[in-house]
């Protein structure tokens, strides 16, 4: 009896349940297959989404394929991007179309010289959606369009004008003429830029093209160039147009109030694509100076006059004892399309003495350069009986005359004096009267 009852005893104290490692192991492993689970679910959901995505974006893209195959004029088919909501995903459909002038070759509107005729549209439209992955590639369809009727007649020619903005993109809007008249209107630029003049009999023809507020890259507001057309073919030219960036000059920074500059004055705006002189746009005479100019983006770094020797570049360095001298341009400034900025362009500064009611001029003494200024009617004021003029750097004999017209007479150094502080520090009158404007600084080590 006492045997059995040690036996039920000892059973009934090993099944004590449970114990707190074992539920720990238990939840851990409930919790790696639910994880498992889970990830597969989302993974198939997404893959789900994303092939049902993929079957509507195809759709779209056939769609917009088979409007652009009844498109009734390829020339209006031009780049587009458009967005549509389904599923409750959103689609974005964009539509990219190039002229090619044959199978094998791309054709860009006013790239290079083409000379083979337009013969196709090449359409390619893309379409992707919001929360793709990252690995998910968009759809895409391709299509080349023929129009029903030939661009090109066999005995005529085309010529394709490409007008681009500063930033490389299409300037839309932009007239063209062509020069004989061809009787027939030509389209303004479209989105790209692009606009194309047909069945052009062979010959020489000058394109012109304008457009309110713009400038090209070469300072003008009706470039032009020419282009020959041949049988058969076609002749392309680009251009450059942006809408113009005001520059608010003030000449010679620091000059005292009242100094006068030439009554008609050029300025030199200097870029990483050349120099280029541009007049004032406000009346001369003072320090105030505006310009329209092409929006390069690198910007421009401005010198006044046109002389070799006004060009702080063309100054070599000089080293006097221990001292080097050297000058360069101040630092470039940049407008953006129809914006303004300041800008300051540093000038060489000479005081003229007595002699009231002359005629002013100024001659370059510079042996490469022929440039003439005039001042106008100088009065030196009553107080310092001096006037202040400004010339850009370089050598320069300064004159008067008793009229506009009359003969000229030689100022002597008597009658000028270098200012305090002189502008620009190396300033020097010679014996003869001749004013020299070093832009050359001295090297800090």
């Amino acid at each position: 009896m006492r045997t059995w009852w040690r036996r039920m005893r000892h059973v009934r104290d090993d099944d004590a349940g449970m114990g707190l490692p074992e539920l720990l192991v238990a939840m851990f492993i409930f919790a790696l297959v639910s994880t498992g689970l889970a990830y597969s679910l989302i993974s198939t959901l997404s893959l789900t989404r994303d092939a049902r995505a993929r079957v509507v974006a195809a759709n779209l893209a056939a769609e917009e394929i088979d409007l652009a195959r009844d498109a009734p004029d390829l020339f209006a088919l031009l780049d587009d991007e458009q967005t549509e909501t389904l599923n409750g995903d959103e689609f974005t459909i964009t539509r990219t179309t190039q002229w090619v002038s044959d199978p094998g070759a791309e054709f860009t509107c006013g790239a290079g010289s083409g000379t083979g005729a337009l013969r196709y549209k090449r359409v390619n439209v893309t379409v992707t959606w919001g929360g793709m992955r990252s690995t998910a590639q968009p759809v895409r369809s391709d299509t080349i369009l023929s129009p029903d009727d030939h661009i090109n007649d066999p005995t005529k020619g085309t010529i394709l004008v490409s007008v681009l903005k500063a930033d490389g993109t299409g300037n839309a809007g932009v007239g063209v003429t062509v020069t004989p008249t061809l009787g027939a209107a030509i389209n303004a630029t479209d989105s790209q830029g692009c606009t194309y003049v047909l069945k052009v009999d062979p010959g020489t023809y000058d394109v012109k093209v304008t457009r309110a507020g713009h400038v090209s890259d070469t300072q003008l507001a009706a470039p032009t160039q020419s282009v020959v057309v041949a049988t058969g073919s076609t002749a392309s030219v680009g251009f450059q147009l942006d809408e113009a960036a005001t520059f608010n000059a003030t000449m010679a920074p620091g000059a005292p109030s009242g100094t006068r500059l030439p009554t008609a004055f050029s300025t030199t705006f200097s870029s990483t694509y050349g120099n280029a002189a541009v007049a004032q746009q406000n009346a001369g005479g003072t320090t105030s100076h505006t310009y329209r100019l092409h929006p390069f983006t690198s910007g421009y770094a401005p010198y006044a006059g046109t002389c070799t020797q006004a060009d702080p570049r063309q100054w070599p360095e000089e080293t006097i004892g221990a001292t080097t001298y050297a000058a360069a341009l101040p630092d470039a400034v940049a407008a953006a399309p129809g914006g303004a900025v300041a800008v300051g362009v540093p000038m060489g500064l000479v005081q003229v003495t007595g002699g009231g009611g002359s005629h002013l001029h100024a001659v370059s003494e510079d042996g490469d350069c022929t440039v003439s200024y005039a001042f106008g009617n100088i009065v030196p004021g009553p107080a310092s009986g001096r006037v202040t003029v400004a010339l850009p750097y370089g050598s320069w004999r300064l004159q008067t005359s008793t009229s506009a017209t009359g003969a000229k007479t030689s100022l002597p150094a008597s009658r000028l004096v270098v200012p305090t502080p002189a502008m620009p520090e190396r300033t020097t009158i010679a014996a003869s009267g001749v004013v020299t404007f070093d832009p050359r600084t001295a090297v800090l080590p």
